[in-house]
């Protein structure tokens, strides 16, 4: 892979990662974009919640859980988003290491939670989709590394590093 087409991919990666933050991240008296998040996906897509004992969803099993908690009123509002990454390329296969802030209410200084998502995505068709995502939360025994704060974007909370 040339240049040219490895900073392609890097874009549309991008992209990707920024549509995946953006379909789960909603306002009170808003919804997140569930239809949209499932099409980022390969159709086998799945996600491991690896905070404890891994909670392992299908696409389609991860969606209708956020749906019941949308419907119970039990999730008003959300806001996630990146403020570092680290990415690797080979061919038609690609590695996001993605360290995110997590809110309940958007306008919180303060993060509920900071992790790592670490999103394994397929070129298919000549579009990157993603084949998984396993995430583990920051907590005081796990400390996220230097190296996936490294290049903390603006606004991103700056927090001590294991």
């Amino acid at each position: 892979m040339d240049f040219e087409e490895s900073g392609q991919d890097l874009r549309m990666i991008e992209e990707l990662t920024n549509s995946l933050y953006s379909c789960i991240s909603f306002r009170q008296g808003e919804k997140p974009e569930l239809a949209r998040l499932k099409s980022l996906f390969i159709k086998e897509g799945i996600l491991i919640n690896n905070n404890d004992d891994p909670l392992i969803f299908t696409i389609y099993q991860f969606v209708e859980a956020i749906e019941e908690q949308l419907s119970a009123g039990s999730l008003r509002s959300f806001s996630e988003r990146e403020v570092a990454e680290r990415t690797d390329i080979f061919g038609k296969v690609a590695h996001r290491f993605s360290t995110y802030e997590a809110r309940f209410d958007p306008d919180d200084p303060e993060p509920l939670t900071v992790g790592i998502n670490s999103i394994q995505l397929v070129k298919v068709d000549g579009s990157w989709r993603v084949s998984s995502i396993v995430w583990n939360d920051e907590s005081e025994s796990r400390r996220i590394p230097e190296k996936y704060n490294s290049n903390l974007r603006d606004g991103g909370t700056d927090r001590p590093t294991g």
